[in-house]
C-alpha cells in the first residue's frame, strides 16, 4: 500500500490547525480575562471593621478565611472589632479533617482571631449542595441569631466550588429575611480556569477580578493590605501545608497574597 506523503503532511497540518485552534477557544472561554495592573485605582476602597463593631465571616472549608479574606480579619481585630469565623465543613475530603483542623486553628490565630470565636459545623466536605438546604439555611441563620453581626462576609454566588455556591446562596436567602440593617460583602475564590491571573506568587501584584463578572453589575471593592496585614496573611496561608502539597491549590493559595484583598457588594 502506497502513501501520499503530501497528502499525509497535508492531512497532519489540518489536524495541527484544528487542535490549535480548539486550544485557543478552550482557553480563552475557560481562562478569565483580567484588567490591567493598574485598573485597580478603578475599584473603590473598603474599610475594615472599626472597635465596638462586630463580623461574621462563612469559611466553606479550612483554608478559605486565610485566602479570602485573612487581610480583612487581621486588620479588623487591630482595629478593636471581634471576628467570628464559622466553618462550616470538616475539610475531610482527604481524610485528613483532625490535620486541616489544626492548621485552621494556627492560621486564624496568626489572625488574631481568638479560639473560643471559631465555630465548627462539622458538614462533610464536598457535599453541601446534596445536604437538605432547609436544614442547612437554618443552622447558618442561627449563626446570625448568636453573633448579631453588623457585618457578614461569605463566598460569592458566582465560585465554581459546590460548597462555596451553596453557603453563598443560603446566606443570600438568609441576608434579604434579616430585618435589620446588615452589612455584607462576598469574596470570590474558584472562578472558571487560573483564577487569580497572573496565576503566580507575587505579593506586589494588585488582585484584580474577573472582566466577566466586572462588567456586570457587580460593584467591586478593594481592601487594601499593609506590609505588616499582608506579612501576617502570608504566614497564615502558608501554614496549611496539607493543601499547598497540591500543585494546583498550591498556585490558587500563592496568587491570593497580593497587594489588596476583592469583595463584591451583593446585589440587592
Amino acid at each position: 500500500m502506497k502513501f501520499d506523503k503530501k497528502r499525509i503532511i497535508w492531512l497532519l497540518a489540518i489536524l495541527f490547525i484544528i487542535t490549535l485552534g480548539v486550544g485557543i477557544s478552550f482557553y480563552c472561554t475557560q481562562v478569565p480575562a483580567v484588567a490591567a495592573q493598574s485598573a485597580v485605582v478603578k475599584l473603590g476602597e473598603l474599610a475594615a471593621a472599626v472597635n465596638g463593631q462586630k463580623v461574621l465571616v462563612f469559611s466553606p472549608h479550612p483554608d478559605d478565611e486565610s485566602i479570602g479574606v485573612g487581610g480583612y480579619i487581621t486588620q479588623s481585630i487591630k482595629n478593636g472589632a471581634v471576628v467570628t469565623i464559622v466553618l462550616v465543613t470538616d475539610g475531610n475530603a482527604q481524610h485528613e479533617e483532625s490535620i486541616r483542623y489544626a492548621e485552621f486553628k494556627k492560621a486564624t490565630a496568626i489572625l488574631g482571631v481568638a479560639e473560643s470565636n471559631l465555630i465548627f459545623l462539622g458538614f462533610p466536605d464536598g457535599k453541601l449542595a446534596s445536604e437538605d438546604q432547609t436544614s442547612l439555611q437554618a443552622v447558618l441563620q442561627s449563626q446570625f441569631d448568636k453573633c448579631n453581626p453588623d457585618i457578614v462576609l461569605y463566598p460569592d454566588t458566582s465560585d465554581y466550588n459546590p460548597d462555596h455556591k451553596t453557603i453563598g446562596q443560603a446566606i443570600e436567602r438568609i441576608r434579604k429575611g434579616e430585618s435589620n440593617h446588615l452589612t455584607a460583602y462576598e469574596y470570590l475564590i474558584h472562578y472558571e480556569l487560573m483564577y487569580p491571573r497572573p496565576r503566580k506568587f507575587d505579593p506586589e501584584l494588585n488582585m484584580l477580578p474577573p472582566k466577566r463578572l466586572n462588567d456586570v453589575d457587580t460593584e467591586w471593592l478593594r481592601f487594601n493590605l499593609s506590609s505588616d496585614v499582608e506579612t501576617s496573611k502570608e504566614k497564615a496561608v502558608f501554614t496549611y501545608k496539607s493543601q499547598l502539597k497540591s500543585p494546583e491549590l498550591n498556585g490558587l493559595m500563592h496568587s491570593f497574597i497580593r497587594k489588596n484583598e476583592l469583595f463584591a457588594i451583593p446585589k440587592s
